[in-house]
């Protein structure tokens, strides 16, 4: 069997099917043809159902952060060290998938990038840049 990377538009002709679901993810398998050659594919997708209760929990908690300073209630106002703040939770296929790539490359600016952009709002516990 050989194992190729598709991309999502290679897929789209292919019917699912799911064949696992857990509490955390649901795994489908898709088969078809391939939209260019023709050739049989089979394809596997894991759906990450985790996603919009850490994107909720981040909603909230951002909503209750907005308009405070970054350390606000942390400890640092009494002159204290500055402490360690949550500035995201980013689900662990979101992770993998686009952030630790990047690390292993050496390019340590990478994820603060990637959080501040628009579409990863979502996964940030405050408003604004980083």
């Amino acid at each position: 069997m050989t194992s190729i990377k598709l991309t999502e538009a290679d897929c789209q002709n292919v019917t699912w099917q799911v064949v696992e679901v857990t509490p955390t993810y649901r795994r489908s398998v898709g088969r078809g043809a391939h939209p260019v050659t023709g050739l049989p594919i089979e394809v596997m997708r894991t759906e990450h159902l985790q996603d919009e209760a850490i994107q909720a929990l981040n909603a909230e908690e951002r909503s209750s952060r907005d308009g405070k300073r970054w350390a606000t209630g942390s400890g640092s106002e009494a002159g204290g060290n500055m402490p360690m703040i949550r500035v995201a939770r980013t689900p662990i296929n979101k992770f993998l998938a686009d952030i630790a790539p990047k690390l292993r490359e050496g390019d340590l600016d990478h994820q603060r990038w990637w959080l501040n952009r628009d579409e990863n709002q979502p996964f940030r516990t405050k408003s604004g840049k980083l």
